[in-house]
C-alpha cells in the first residue's frame, strides 16, 4: 500500500512538473524587435516631400544644439579667462602685502599656470 501511495505522489509531481514546463515553453513572448521596413513611399512625389521635411527639421534641431553648445563653449572660455585674470589680481594682492602665495595642487598646478 505505501508503494502505490509513492508511486502516486510521484506521477503528481511529475506531472506536474511537465505541465509547468510546457506552459512555460509555450508562453507568448513578445515580438521581437525589427526595423520598420514599410518605411514611407518613395515612390510618390508626396512620400519624398515628408521624408525631406523630417530630414530638415532633424537638421535644424541639430544645428540648433551645435549653436548652444558653440555659445556655452565661447562663455566658458570668457568665464575661465575672468577667473585667471581675478586670480593674479589676488595673487599679486597678496605679495604687496608681504604674505606667501600658496601653490597650487600638483594635479591643479598645470591647469592654474595655462
Amino acid at each position: 500500500m505505501f508503494s502505490d501511495a509513492w508511486m502516486g505522489a510521484m506521477s503528481i509531481t511529475v506531472g506536474g512538473l511537465a505541465s509547468i514546463a510546457v506552459a512555460w515553453i509555450s508562453r507568448p513572448r513578445a515580438a521581437p524587435a525589427t526595423e520598420d521596413t514599410a518605411g514611407p513611399d518613395l515612390t510618390t512625389i508626396a512620400g519624398i516631400a515628408a521624408v525631406v521635411a523630417q530630414q530638415g527639421e532633424k537638421l535644424g534641431a541639430a544645428e540648433q544644439r551645435i549653436g548652444e553648445l558653440e555659445t556655452g563653449r565661447a562663455t566658458d572660455g570668457r568665464l575661465i579667462r575672468a577667473l585667471r585674470r581675478r586670480c593674479a589680481q589676488l595673487e599679486e594682492a597678496l605679495r604687496q602685502l608681504g604674505a606667501a602665495v600658496p601653490e597650487p595642487a600638483p594635479d591643479d598646478a598645470p591647469l592654474i599656470k595655462g
